[in-house]
């Protein structure tokens, strides 16, 4: 059979416009370009703020990753420890305020008010975005110790629920462009449209589960953001580190060394990072007065040691080509944990997803130069250490194995390390299991509020009407009268009786609520009949059928007994309202008990 060009293309274009995948899939676009834009604007203001402020006027020593330039050149001159301690605390104390008057869901990361408006089935402002990137310029800009990505993610997350919201979508749908949208934010900015597309489906859960339905809207929206900011400012990997390769089986060892340590130090961070942030929510002030306080403090250790503050994307590059001592690395790594949790938990506007990265390379290419000195034959390169740290760490803190493996393969564009980052990662995820520095995480998809009903409903669906069914039940004929039909229900526990006929097929059925309206007309009951009275419009089942079909059946409806019939519609039992409530109340109280684990 020929077919032509036209006709195939007619059929495609007929089946976009028909397909719900397709039209996801085109708002995910339009969600995936606003995402790039953003990410542009935001990376532009950032860096002109920061190189300015810091740079230009305190003489604080910028460092960037190699493959990203300034906008404007650098200067070198003395840094001024208190100018810039000024510039971090009003800077704070701006960021605050506008927080403060504008929008509170903007303090802190993004990420973890996407995750926790996911789960609420909660809207994201129209004001959000575009306050996330003023309030986040200004946070990181004056050397707040944090990172880029999560202000990108909610901006970006802002944009997708109200794409959303124009085209009039629903809850669900919303909330999947809501993920694409962060996928589109992180993708851009950090150069990651793979690693950024699973870990926003990821990041939600604490197990390893996935908001599956959202993966290829994430992935087009990450893809066409990470294009228009490549366009923009390059195709270039983030940073850039020399061919590095696992090629001995005796770094294992090393490497298992290495997750143990990520494990125990992911631990350490969280605890730090939890007790700071209550620290600060129990101090009775506004939040600008917080913020500028957490930007003091950070000031102050940034005064002893510059690497305290700021983003951290030079420490990484700088531990990638192994130009930084491995226990200043160590030191590095302890005391931006400190760093990273003051700003965050005061209230500044700054992300957490880089400060991880950075703390976990530190501290990865810290060890391995330590074992490589004490162990040289396990040790090849010490900076592939902390490309892999970098993996193990984040994965412990954030509950995102996969995509963090894939996340530091492109950023890095090395490959060559997967193998001893998926060891490294399998085993930091698995000593932390019960902690995560999201804390709006849920543990897996039945745990999530918007999931309920569909956990309910997988379980509902799971129970098919013969195992709940009654296979002996009474019944009586068209021409059984009322008082014997009375007699009948007196006797037994059955509420509704069903009328068959010679061969067992269904003539209706006799509820016990048109009984009761006529209970008072004694004098009916011997000339009235079973067919005088029953109800001809039976809902009916089979005994394959599961009860979650069979409760879209009954909906709201007055019906107690549903008859079961087989495929020559006999009758074979009955079912009750009873039996499939109890069926429900059980799964709703699994429910309850896996929430409670």
């Amino acid at each position: 059979m020929k077919v032509s060009l036209i006709s195939e293309l007619m059929f495609i274009i007929k089946n976009l416009k028909h397909s719900n995948t397709s039209k996801m899939l085109i708002y995910a676009s339009i969600v995936g370009i606003l995402a790039g834009l953003g990410a542009i604007v935001f990376y532009v203001l950032l860096d002109l703020t920061s190189t300015i402020l810091l740079n230009h006027i305190a003489g604080f020593p910028l460092t960037h990753p190699t493959n990203e330039e300034p906008l404007l050149p650098l200067i070198h001159k003395p840094f001024s420890r208190a100018l810039f301690l000024i510039i971090i605390t009003v800077g704070g104390f701006i960021s605050g305020l506008l927080i403060h008057l504008l929008a509170l869901e903007t303090k802190g990361g993004g990420t973890g008010e996407v995750v926790k408006a996911y789960h609420a089935n909660k809207p994201i402002r129209k004001r959000v975005p575009f306050v996330k990137l003023i309030v986040s310029v200004i946070s990181l800009g004056v050397g707040g110790a944090g990172g880029r990505e999560g202000p990108a993610a909610q901006i970006g997350a802002g944009f997708g629920y109200q794409i959303g919201k124009l085209f009039h979508l629903t809850d669900k749908e919303k909330r999947i462009l809501m993920l694409a949208g962060l996928a589109g934010g992180v993708g851009a900015i950090f150069r990651s449209p793979m690693g950024a597309a699973i870990y926003a489906v990821e990041v939600l859960y604490k197990d390893i589960d996935f908001e599956y339905e959202a993966l290829l809207p994430a992935a087009i929206s990450s893809i066409i953001a990470y294009s228009i900011f490549s366009a923009k400012f390059g195709w270039v990997h983030m940073f850039s580190t020399p061919p590095m390769a696992f090629h001995n089986p005796l770094e294992f060892l090393s490497y298992t060394i290495l997750a143990i340590v990520c494990a125990i130090s992911a631990i350490i961070f969280i605890n730090i990072f939890n007790t700071t942030s209550e620290t600060f929510e129990k101090i009775p002030s506004p939040l600008y007065i917080k913020t500028a306080l957490g930007g003091f403090i950070v000031g102050l250790f940034a005064m002893i040691l510059p690497d305290a503050a700021g983003m951290g994307y030079g420490i990484m590059q700088s531990a990638f080509l192994n130009k930084t001592s491995f226990y200043i690395l160590i030191m590095i790594g302890l005391v931006r944990m400190i760093t990273t949790s003051i700003t965050l938990g005061s209230g500044n506007s700054v992300g957490l997803f880089a400060p991880t990265l950075v703390i976990g390379t530190a501290i990865g290419g810290g060890i391995g130069g330590i074992l490589q000195s004490v162990l040289p034959r396990f040790v090849d390169n010490p900076a592939s250490f902390a490309i892999v740290g970098m993996a193990g760490f984040f994965a412990a803190t954030n509950k995102t194995p996969l995509s963090i493996i894939i996340v530091v393969a492109e950023i890095t564009g090395n490959y060559e390390l997967i193998v001893p980052s998926m060891w490294v990662v399998a085993i930091s995820f698995l000593l932390t299991t019960r902690y995560s520095i999201e804390r709006h995480q849920v543990k897996n998809r039945s745990h999530s509020p918007i999931h309920k009903y569909e956990y309910i409903r997988d379980v509902l669906e799971g129970i098919k009407v013969k195992d709940l069914m009654k296979k002996e039940f009474l019944s009586v004929t068209n021409s059984t009268n009322l008082s014997k039909i009375y007699e009948i229900l007196s006797d037994s526990k059955q509420t509704d009786i069903p009328v068959l006929d010679k061969d067992n097929s269904l003539q209706g059925i006799v509820t016990l609520h048109v009984l009761k309206s006529i209970l008072g007309e004694s004098e009916l009951s011997n000339f009235l009949v079973a067919e005088d009275v029953a109800n001809k419009d039976v809902v009916t089942t089979t005994a394959e059928e599961n009860l979650n079909t069979l409760l879209h059946k009954i909906g709201f409806k007055e019906i107690n007994t549903v008859p079961v019939v087989d495929k020559n519609g006999k009758v074979v039992g009955i079912i009750t309202r009873k039996d499939i409530i109890k069926a429900y109340n059980d799964a709703t109280e699994q429910l309850h008990n896996r929430s409670a684990e």
